[in-house]
């Protein structure tokens, strides 16, 4: 786990922090050229949605101390800055190519920032377990991201039932993508820890995930899912363990 303090890069700390970057410069680019060709807008956000939030979750865990996640935000900053110096709107063409139908630029600023105040509180209290934050960054990377993935083109298909316009399928895929995203960093950072006793545990942690996003309006499942994925990780799967072991 990455240590809470700004000291000397490593080699890996650099060659991860440079792909980070670069990375998250792509994923934008393709978003931008996305939404400007006219696929739907949603098409575009949950790319930014999956891809960011994968990156931030599989990478920062990975640095020795906080200067490699430092110099990533710093290479990405100054991609996009570059880019928009040479083109005033991209900034405000960006937000409005991640903004749900409906919605404001100003509503998926929001989004962005509650997503950054959930991982960092996320962080900061499950800091000595890796694999608690890992999943609760993935369970809205690919959980939230596959509701709509699944729910838009086949959300009512099966089930003729919807719930603040989300679909039974929908959440469905919330659900096995949350189960998903919990045996991945179970298997990358908690090795010692035996799958198939907590299964069951896991599925309960899944269904909080689901009803976070089921309930959520809006931008807040990007705050809530987080959350409840981490609290409920903490209180069924590893029940006991200190929190803000500093």
């Amino acid at each position: 786990m990455v240590d809470l303090f700004f000291g000397d890069l490593t080699l890996p700390d650099v060659i991860m922090a440079v792909a980070t970057g670069a990375c998250a410069s792509l994923v934008l680019t393709v978003a931008y050229y996305m939404a400007s060709s006219g696929k739907p807008r949603w098409k575009a956000r949950k790319l930014v949605h999956a891809s960011m939030g994968t990156v931030v979750g599989l990478t920062l865990v990975g640095y020795s101390n906080l200067s490699g996640p430092t110099l990533a935000a710093g290479i990405f900053l100054s991609i996009l800055f570059y880019a928009w110096a040479h083109k005033s709107e991209l900034i405000w063409d960006l937000l409005l190519a991640g903004s749900r139908e409906g919605e404001s630029r100003a509503n998926t600023f929001m989004a962005g920032l509650m997503s950054m105040i959930s991982f960092g509180t996320v962080f900061l209290l499950f800091f000595s377990r890796p694999e608690i934050f890992v999943a609760a960054i993935l369970a809205v990377a690919w959980g939230d991201a596959a509701g709509e993935v699944i729910g838009r083109p086949y959300g009512g298909r099966i089930f003729k039932r919807k719930f603040r316009n989300k679909t039974v399928e929908g959440s469905i895929g919330v659900c096995i993508f949350t189960i998903l995203s919990i045996l991945a960093s179970l298997i990358a950072y908690s090795p010692d820890t035996c799958i198939s006793c907590v299964f069951p545990q896991i599925i309960i942690v899944a269904a909080c995930a689901t009803v976070a996003e089921v309930l959520s309006i809006g931008w807040t499942d990007n705050f809530f899912i987080p959350m409840v994925t981490a609290i409920a990780m903490w209180y069924f799967v590893f029940p006991g363990i200190i929190l803000l072991p500093l």
